[in-house]
């Protein structure tokens, strides 16, 4: 659940900026069944369990804890972005608050979820940086 949240975040923060030069964003579930939606007038909407994703053509419904990952497509077929961790959880890593103030270091993701309590986190490790939001 809490890699869904951290997917969606990056999305929202990052990703719908981007999303007019991809054509549909694919959705993978545990077992690799996949969903290619239309980005066109595309929203994303979080309630408890579930994902709800309404576009021009309708609107579809995935139980986030199904979920494996989300990818930008160009066209059918030729996958261009993966929507998962862009960091490496079991990396030592330095959290930041939204506003760069530096909450501490970590010896890998999953031991500061547990340290840190719900919002919004910027994580960084080395050169790369990542925004997550905790539920």
């Amino acid at each position: 659940m809490r890699k869904i949240g951290m997917m969606l975040a990056w999305l929202v923060c990052t990703g719908m900026a981007q999303a007019g030069e991809y054509a549909y964003l694919v959705f993978v579930n545990q077992n690799n069944d996949t969903t290619a939606l239309s980005v066109t007038d595309m929203t994303l909407k979080v309630n408890d369990n579930s994902l709800t994703v309404t576009n021009a053509e309708g609107t579809v419904n995935f139980t986030l804890t199904d979920l494996q990952c989300m990818q930008f497509m160009t066209e059918e077929g030729q996958m261009a972005q993966r929507l998962d961790n862009i960091l490496d959880a079991n990396e030592p890593i330095e959290v930041y608050s939204i506003l760069g103030v530096k909450i501490g270091h970590y010896n890998s993701l999953p031991q500061a979820a547990g340290v840190l309590g719900k919002g919004s986190y910027v994580i960084t490790n080395g050169k790369n940086s990542q925004t997550i939001v905790l539920q």
